[in-house]
């Protein structure tokens, strides 16, 4: 081989050895003393790999968890929802009394039933609030009419207005024989106030929840009310269809105290009692000044019957209806 063709060989050897060396170590430059400048490319955060390939990402911050659909949740709910016989805007809820409208209803027509109102009554239990029942006692033209009562809650006047009739299937071949019914209403609870309950018209009687006992009072103390058995008396209906009320007189320590008065419905004797009291609150400081009372309280209308009214265990009087 001739010197020249040695020389090319040579050449041709160094040649490739640079670039091999250029493409498989790139230069390291330090730029660490070169002023920053902004970048306005997207930052980029490098993920660490995880073995077999897969990029480990942070855990959210806030998760949020959602029960599989039909599934549910497994946190108990926080909404609060009105006790039995309220509303949470403090309206009075109608119980279900099982004789209201029915959407079958339009394919009957609509008939009137009697009300013997010396024989209804209203029903005022001694609990806490007041829970009221509409007690109506009537008749139908036949067994084959059905019972209606709409309950209307009490208006601006504190008015209830219940709508009693009955419907018939006007296909059916019945019998004509007078059909008697008695039925249960509930007119629901009641913490103030004096109330008049109407009937197709008609007042079946008036309760008063204005000195009914509170759930609050369970914060308060008790204490003894004063009753002038001697001043006090029964007020006796005119009619059937008016109240029996009681005319109590009395005083209360000072007039930091509240007065309640709880009535306990007639038992098999005909005995009604009623438990009149105070409730003040201990912390309170108020002037020792006797605070008179002089109220009427209505107790509503009763079956027929001999009654005997007591008032702390005294007795009142007596009355028939």
């Amino acid at each position: 081989m001739s010197l020249k063709s040695i020389s090319v060989v040579l050449v041709f050897t160094l040649l490739l050895a640079a670039c091999s060396s250029t493409t498989s170590s790139p230069a390291i430059t330090d730029n660490s003393n070169l002023p920053s400048t902004p970048d306005s490319s997207p930052t980029q955060i490098a993920m660490p790999i995880l073995p077999g390939g897969s990029s480990a990402y942070p855990a959210p911050a806030f998760s949020t968890v959602y029960p599989a659909p039909g599934s549910l949740p497994t946190q108990p709910s926080t909404s609060p929802y009105p006790e039995p016989g309220t509303s949470d805007s403090g309206s009075v809820v109608i119980p279900p009394s099982g004789y209201e409208p029915q959407t079958t209803d339009s394919k009957r027509i609509r008939d009137e039933v009697i009300i013997e109102m010396a024989d209804s009554q209203l029903l005022i239990t001694a609990t806490i609030p007041t829970r009221v029942e509409a007690v109506l006692s009537g008749t139908m033209p036949n067994p084959c009419h059905v019972l209606r009562v709409v309950v209307h809650p009490a208006d601006a006047y504190n008015i209830i207005n219940l709508e009693a009739y009955a419907i018939v299937d006007p296909d059916m071949n019945c019998i004509m024989t007078i059909e008697p019914f008695n039925a249960v209403i509930p007119l629901g609870s009641y913490s103030t106030g004096q109330y008049t309950v109407n009937v197709n018209g008609a007042q079946l009687g008036q309760f008063n929840a204005m000195y009914t006992p509170q759930a609050s009072d369970s914060q308060l103390s008790r204490s003894e009310a004063t009753v002038d058995v001697a001043a006090s008396y029964l007020v006796l209906p005119a009619t059937p269809e008016d109240n029996v009320s009681v005319t109590l007189q009395g005083y209360l320590p000072d007039p930091c105290h509240q007065l309640r008065i709880a009535m306990t419905p007639p038992d098999n004797s005909g005995k009604i009692n009623l438990d009149v009291y105070g409730v003040y609150d201990g912390s309170t400081s108020c002037i020792t000044v006797i605070q008179p009372f002089n109220i009427v309280y209505p107790m509503g209308s009763f079956p027929s019957g001999q009654y005997s009214v007591y008032v702390n265990g005294e007795l009142l009087g007596k009355f028939d209806s």
